[in-house]
């Protein structure tokens, strides 16, 4: 049987009770990606997607669950042991500019990805700045560069880690209908048999296009999933209807 890369049972977070009632941001969730797919994650603002991903990934502590990150729960690493883990598991963060130092030219940033993730590789940066077109931005600094020259930066430091398992926060967020379709395209150009992606995004269109297998998020809970093969008669929740007939993708919400 194929291993998931990343296997979730009933993974729980709270938020805030100790001067008052908690709240429950992930209530039980049950989720696995496999290698070879990309699983989208969708679901209304607030709904728990950015909690889940950064409590799977050890980012916060968890309340509750089981997690394995290829392999491996974050929260019993540390070191170079976690550190090791999170060059194979990367999170893309949805402000790309969060990702940059704003002390660092272009070239300096990507050069620091390429001594830990190619160190063998002479022309590693200069093969990424090209192949995000970014060569002629290579001396500005993050204030200097556009939105989607920004994404497209961080882009260029996944392109050199290569990772197994990529959760992509809401990557397209801010740029406009061409540049959604280039950016998701470049994200997923090393697309191999051994690794997947987790694609976090409100751009449902967007989802549908990228990914395998598509999972509905409310209140903390999964609870839809379908393909976009089976788009016409797969989603039964009345909140993946709703986000369905909001995109133009069904004639009625229920």
């Amino acid at each position: 049987m194929t291993v998931p890369l990343l296997h979730l049972r009933g993974l729980e977070k709270r938020y805030g009770g100790m001067l008052g009632p908690a709240t429950v941001a992930v209530a039980g969730v049950d989720l696995d990606v496999f290698p070879g797919e990309v699983v989208g994650l969708i679901g209304e603002s607030g709904c728990g997607k950015t909690s889940l991903v950064r409590a799977a990934l050890g980012l916060v502590r968890r309340d509750g669950g089981t997690v394995r990150v290829l392999g491996q729960d974050p929260a019993d690493l540390g070191g170079a042991a976690l550190t090791a883990l999170r060059r194979r598991a990367q999170l893309l963060l949805q402000d790309p500019g969060a990702s940059l130092n704003p002390g660092l030219s272009l070239r300096a940033t990507i050069a620091e990805s390429a001594r830990v993730h190619r160190p063998d590789a002479p022309s590693a940066v200069a093969d990424a700045l090209a192949r995000m077109d970014l060569s002629h931005r290579a001396d500005a600094y993050p204030h200097q560069l556009s939105g989607g020259e920004r994404r497209r930066a961080t882009l260029a430091m996944l392109w050199l880690a290569d990772p197994e398992l990529t959760i992509a926060d809401e990557p397209t967020a801010g740029l406009d209908a061409a540049r959604k379709a280039e950016v998701l395209d470049l994200l997923l150009e090393r697309r191999r048999p051994g690794a997947g992606f987790l694609l976090i995004s409100h751009d449902l269109p967007l989802v549908l296009y990228a990914c395998t297998r598509i999972v509905v998020m409310s209140h903390g809970r999964l609870v839809d999933t379908f393909t976009a093969d089976t788009l016409a008669d797969a989603p039964r929740h009345p909140l993946t209807r709703r986000l369905l007939w909001a995109a133009g993708m069904l004639a009625e919400p229920a």
